[in-house]
């Protein structure tokens, strides 16, 4: 990968993340209705609702983690690999204290789980054993952390997608091998995970001595003063994931304590698609970040815009058609899935992932253009609305849960998964392309017409796949497979003239040429 371009190293990058992307979703594809049928619908829950309490921890680790990456990028594409290598150092120092902490209270509250939790008698053990075994695979990712920064700085995020994709297969493999071989237990899932956590330890510390050698790692670089400054700017990064779990994160733990383990785990069903669409955006939209981080360290700034109008534009043309179609044809999706629910769940279960949907609407638009406040270390603005949002969340949740549907587990549940997406949406909408505007000194209209683009489009496709919806059946996985090709492909032909200019045609097409012709 030796003198790629910028254009041509995003692409690779792009590729790669899509890639990884689609192996991920294909195993949740496979094994989530295998894991339903294995383990049961209340059980399954509880695999989600353990992942939820991982990210409620993750609001601690972020306010030193979130941040190293850009600073060490900086620092390092500025020429000073002392202080790269000094700021490595300390993240690695101080995450190795943080691990040591968050695993003995991990251990204390998996221990009295029962007291916190609505967990039927038969589960209560191994319940207690998938909550161990995913909190050690947290603390082991907050130590591998600070290495992925490796690709990050040196622009080659296709290594993380590679390794991302060596992990998934592992682990699907060893789920497989234990439902198969064993006597289905509901932590043989947790189990498979820790072992891919571990080999992603190794593998990114590989990556790092390979890629990024002159960075280096030593006791004797711990620097506090970086660690607070890292702190100091992370700490807003550390809010916002409260401000996540205050918006999305406590979906299934409000279920648990007010509804019961049946409801949420259909909500957590509901949710393994609308995950993964999230997981795409994400994994798309940081793919644009390392060189956005350049253009600013480089202090072009006229280019940065102009890269994240098109970046906007990139989102919308990769995620447009797939929502769509998710939300068109969601009850066949479900029907063909989930075979072991009634239709009754599988209408319930399609109504909470269309809700949960609503925010992608919007956000896929406008992700790549919110990484600004992290480029340009203004991110608290944004998290203080988004705690603003969070607050009004979990209060309208709550009180429409408690008093307005009590008793109606199946309004509740729509509520639950409704609210946020409504409060995410309007916050993507309003606050983020006027404040990335602000933060950039640039006129507040300016990302507006590559957001407005991208509604146009989804509105035009969602048209015509609903009216396809209702003119189609599709019984057996073969026809409803040949049904979403055939719309998604006519989506992105439909989309391209859509969303982009001439402009842009010749660019994103002289990206694709620069590809092939290599």
């Amino acid at each position: 990968m030796k003198g790629l371009s910028t254009s041509k190293q995003m692409l690779v990058n792009l590729i790669a993340a899509i890639l990884s992307f689609s192996i991920n979703i294909g195993i949740s594809f496979f094994l989530t209705p295998f894991l339903v049928r294995k383990l049961g619908t209340e059980a399954y829950g509880f695999i989600g609702l353990a992942n939820n309490f991982v990210q409620y921890a993750t609001i601690i680790t972020a306010a030193l983690n979130s941040m190293s990456g850009r600073f060490i990028a900086v620092a390092y594409k500025r020429g000073d690999k002392d202080k790269a290598s000094r700021l490595f150092s300390s993240v690695l120092v101080a995450d190795l204290i943080l691990a040591g902490i968050l695993l003995v209270v991990a251990s204390v509250f998996t221990l009295y789980l029962d007291v916190f939790l609505n967990i039927p008698e038969n589960l209560i053990l191994s319940v207690k054993v998938t909550f161990g075994l995913t909190f050690l695979t947290f603390v082991i990712s907050i130590i591998t952390a600070i290495f992925t920064t490796a690709a990050f700085v040196k622009n080659k995020l296709y290594l993380n997608s590679i390794r991302d994709i060596i992990s998934n297969t592992l682990k699907v493999t060893l789920v497989v091998s234990l439902f198969t071989f064993c006597n289905a237990k509901l932590y043989f899932l947790a189990t498979a995970t820790l072992a891919s956590g571990i080999f992603l330890l190794v593998a990114n510390i590989t990556v790092k001595r390979k890629i990024l050698p002159d960075v280096k790692m030593s006791f004797r670089l711990f620097t506090p003063k970086l660690v607070y400054t890292l702190i100091a700017a992370g700490v807003w990064n550390s809010l916002g994931q409260l401000c996540n779990a205050l918006n999305n994160g406590l979906d299934l733990l409000i279920c648990n304590l007010t509804l019961g383990a049946t409801m949420m785990g259909l909500l957590s069903i509901a949710k393994t698609v609308p995950n993964c669409i999230d997981l795409l955006i994400s994994t798309i939209a940081n793919i644009f970040t390392p060189h956005f981080t350049t253009l600013y360290a480089t202090g072009d700034k006229e280019r940065l815009v102009e890269e994240n109008e098109f970046s906007s534009k990139v989102m919308s043309l990769i995620m447009t058609a797939p929502l769509a179609g998710f939300i068109a044809f969601g009850n066949k999706f479900y029907t063909l899935w989930q075979p072991t629910k009634t239709p009754e769940e599988i209408r319930i279960i399609q109504i909470i992932s269309v809700l949960a949907c609503v925010s992608y609407l919007f956000t896929c638009h406008s992700r790549t253009i919110s990484s600004l406040f992290i480029v340009y270390n203004k991110l608290r603005p944004s998290v203080l609305v988004s705690f603003v949002n969070g607050i009004l969340n979990v209060t309208i949740v709550l009180l429409l849960v408690i008093f307005v549907f009590k008793g109606n587990n199946e309004m509740s549940a729509f509520v639950i998964a409704g609210v946020s997406s409504v409060l995410i949406s309007l916050k993507a909408i309003i606050f983020v392309p006027i404040y990335s505007a602000h933060i950039q000194g640039i006129k507040w209209t300016t990302y507006y017409p590559s957001i407005l683009r991208g509604w146009l489009c989804f509105g035009v496709l969602i048209a015509l796949f609903a009216f396809i919806n209702s003119c189609t059946t599709a019984t057996d996985w073969l026809s409803f497979l040949s049904l979403c090709v055939v719309c998604g492909a006519g989506g992105y032909v439909i989309s391209i003239p859509l969303i982009f200019n001439t402009k842009e045609l010749s660019k994103l097409s002289a990206m694709v040429k620069s590809k092939i012709n290599k």
